[in-house]
Formats: C-alpha cells, sequence, structure tokens
C-alpha cells in the first residue's frame, strides 16, 4: 500500500515514521521545518505507541518525565490541587520541546525509508471509485497512491474538498475561543539573577497558575536550561491572524499586573512573547472523504484546546490505531478500515476535546462555564491501578483520569475488531 502524507508538521512526520515504508511520500508546502514551537507534552497512551515503534530510547535521552500536573493561585502562588503520584501510569508522561521531538521525527522517518519533499504545495485530491486516489499539486503534476493521510493543521486547505458533500449544513472551519496565549521563555541564568524568578527552578513539574480571566502554564524542564511558559487570557485581540511571533510583552505585563512574585519576575526578565488564538475544530460527522480512502488526521480532524496537553497524544493514538488497523486487516478495502478507524478514534477523540475545553474554563476561574468543580474528589489516588476506567466519569475523577491516560489504543483496536468479526464474519 502506497500512503501519501500531506503535511510535515508533527502529525505528518508520525505518520512517516510509522508508514516508513513502500514508497510512503510526505509532501510539505514550507521550504523546510519550522524551528518554532515551545512545550509538548506526551501522554501515557502515546509514549506507548512511540516506544512500540523504537522511538523511545531517542526521545527517552531529551525529554523529562513527568508528574501530572499541579493547580496553583495565579496571585498569591499557593497550591489549589497538588500533583498527583508519579506511579499512577506503567509508561512514562513525557515533556519535550517541540523542535526537539520534530527532529527526532524527521530523521527517524528518513532513516526509515520515507521520502519528505518541501515546497510542494497541493491543490487538490481526487478519491472516484474507479481511479486510484491522487494528489494534484500546484504546476499541474499529479501523484497517485492508495491512501491519502491529510495531515495539514487545524487550517487545512483540503478539508473542505473531503467533506464537500457535508459542508452544506456543517461548518468545516475552526471555532475560535475567546482565549488567546502568550509564550514567554526566560534563559535559567536569568532567573539565576533574580530572588523572586529563581524559584521556578524548582518547578520541574507542569503547573498551572489559576486566576480571574487569566492564567500561566508553565515549568523549568530539567535537560533544558529555560523556563517556559504560557499566559492565557480571555481576552480578543480583534487580530486575525491564528499566530505571530511578536506578541505585545508590554500589553502583557500590565494584564497580569499582581500576580506572584516569580511570575511577576519572568515577565520583567522577558524581552519578547509570541502569541496565538487558541481555537478547536468543532464534532464533525466524519474524518474521511465519501470514499474512504482520503483521512483527516489529527488536528485537521479534530484539534482542540491545549488545556489538556492531549493533541499531540491524540495524534499518535490516531496513527497507532490506523497502522493496527490496516496490519491486522489487510484483505480489507481501505473504506472499511477507515470506517473501522472512526468508529474507534472519534468517542474518545471528542470526549478528550470537551475535557480540554472545560480545563480551559476552569484555568480562567468560570466555575459556571465548565462541568464541575476544579477539586479532586477524596480518592486513593496511589491504588488507581485498582480503579476501572471510565470515559464518563466526571473530569475530576480518577476513574476518568486513568481512562484519559492509561487507555491502550492498539489493545482497545483489536478489541474491536474481535467484536466487528463476531458481528460481520466477512470482515
Amino acid at each position: 500500500m502506497k500512503i501519501l502524507i500531506v503535511g510535515a508538521g508533527l502529525g505528518g512526520l508520525a505518520a512517516a515514521c510509522c508508514f516508513a515504508r513502500d514508497g510512503h511520500i510526505v509532501f510539505e508546502k514550507r521550504d523546510k521545518l519550522s524551528p518554532k514551537g515551545s512545550g509538548l507534552m506526551i501522554r501515557p497512551g502515546a509514549s506507548r505507541i512511540l516506544q512500540s515503534w523504537g522511538l523511545g530510547d531517542a526521545i527517552e535521552q531529551v525529554a523529562d518525565t513527568c508528574l501530572p500536573f499541579s493547580i496553583r493561585d495565579l496571585k498569591t502562588g499557593k497550591d489549589k490541587i497538588r500533583a498527583l503520584p508519579a506511579s499512577l501510569t506503567r509508561y512514562p508522561d513525557w515533556g519535550i520541546h517541540r523542535p526537539v521531538l520534530q527532529d527526532i521525527f524527521y530523521h527517524h522517518a528518513i532513516q526509515a525509508g520515507a521520502e519528505i519533499i518541501f515546497s510542494s504545495i497541493v491543490e487538490d485530491f481526487s478519491d472516484e471509485p474507479d481511479r486510484r486516489p491522487s494528489l494534484q499539486f500546484r504546476g499541474g503534476k499529479t501523484t497517485f497512491g492508495d491512501l491519502i493521510l491529510i495531515a495539514d493543521g487545524i487550517r487545512s486547505r483540503l478539508r473542505p474538498k473531503a467533506l464537500f458533500d457535508i459542508s452544506t449544513g456543517w461548518s468545516v472551519d475552526p471555532k475560535v475561543s475567546d482565549s488567546i496565549f502568550y509564550g514567554v521563555t526566560v534563559p535559567q541564568r536569568e532567573l539565576e539573577s533574580d530572588n523572586d524568578a529563581a524559584l521556578l527552578l524548582q518547578q520541574v513539574e507542569p503547573c498551572v497558575w489559576a486566576g480571574n480571566e487569566r492564567f500561566v502554564v508553565g515549568r523549568k524542564p530539567r535537560k533544558s536550561e529555560f523556563w517556559s511558559g504560557l499566559f492565557g487570557l480571555n481576552h480578543d485581540d480583534g487580530e486575525a491572524s491564528m499566530w505571530n511571533e511578536d506578541g505585545d510583552i508590554v500589553f502583557l505585563r500590565q494584564r497580569f499586573e499582581g500576580i506572584c512574585p516569580p511570575l511577576s519576575a519572568v515577565l520583567r526578565l522577558a524581552t519578547k512573547c509570541d502569541r496565538w488564538k487558541i481555537a478547536e475544530m468543532p464534532n464533525i460527522p466524519r474524518w474521511t472523504s465519501k470514499s474512504g480512502r482520503a483521512i483527516l488526521l489529527g488536528d485537521a480532524a479534530h484539534a482542540m484546546q491545549p488545556n489538556a496537553a492531549q493533541g499531540l497524544s491524540q495524534i499518535i493514538e490516531d496513527i497507532g490505531v490506523l497502522r493496527t488497523l490496516i496490519s491486522s486487516s489487510p484483505h480489507l478495502d481501505i473504506s472499511l478500515i477507515s470506517r473501522s478507524w472512526e468508529n474507534i478514534r472519534k468517542p474518545r477523540v471528542e470526549r478528550i476535546k470537551s475535557y480540554a475545553a472545560w480545563n480551559t474554563q476552569m484555568f480562567l476561574g468560570n466555575k459556571h462555564r465548565a462541568a464541575s468543580h476544579p477539586k479532586y474528589p477524596d480518592a486513593d489516588w496511589d491504588s488507581i491501578k485498582d480503579i476501572e476506567p471510565n470515559s464518563a466519569a466526571d473530569f475530576t475523577s480518577p476513574a476518568f483520569f486513568k481512562w484519559a491516560h492509561e487507555y491502550d489504543a492498539v489493545d482497545q483496536t483489536h478489541k474491536y475488531l474481535k467484536q466487528t468479526c463476531k458481528a460481520s464474519p466477512k470482515l
């Protein structure tokens, strides 16, 4: 099977790592990989999959193994919710810098045999039933394959084309929220020069400082010499662009006056910030073209708000499930595989996406807009291994935490195939 991948972001590169054989090709419109980005989390359900691809050692060398985040008060800096024990999950919860992970994916994909072609602008695609799927490029070139993975992000150019038959009744455009993130990075040596800022050097685990209509997410990576934070505001700045690298640091200082001393010190030391609007995809009816031979992957299908730190992990789970379906059922038509893939992935991703949006409201102090209060119920979190995971449980419960973090996407795929084969022997 020849797979054509559109987009060399993290999702496209991860797919290239997974499917790097049989002439699979990645097409990227930019002329090189983007070096921009901040911190990412790779949740245990995704680190399990990356280890199975042989990427565990490379990531372990540069990533931190983190506890789940704690929550503090933005003004006082005092704990609101303690960090949970590290023993809750069997696989690592990795924290890593985006450009570092991007390089790991890129070099692994190349070594495994993938071809990555830059400056390739895909204008359209075709998946008519009587012909092989194809990509059409600016300039007139056409390339044929067996399956197209559309991984060109939240502002996907190909998504409306893949969903042309439903786009009249559904919005297939991202929904921009009323929250904006400002990214700030300060070198360790500068933090050490300020008594207040130096306290953040002890914050190696992810932490949220929650306030009223504003919050901060940040940590000091153990294996890097800087502190990185995201300053979130419930604010409409009137700009049309989703992202730019020249945020207004003076404005940011003004809007975050009166916060706890360590974070105030960070803003005094910072000389610049980047800025992006928080957006998510609505829950669209399907993630594939009508024939099922073109699949919207990752953010192109289900971009979510970043405040569950699950966006990348859900992309990796997407790819892990697709690979399992293809390798387990090579005799199946790709349209049946893509339908099964949607059936497995959509309920989980859409629940995680709701959790991410709920977290945003909790961090902003909007309890009336959140599904429940931001307080973990009394429970023995150390014995979570004996708790049954439950996707429908309250977002603050151990049962939901276990389902969100310890989910085994590959095992769930095998269970789905077993149940489906019983119901339909043709599969």
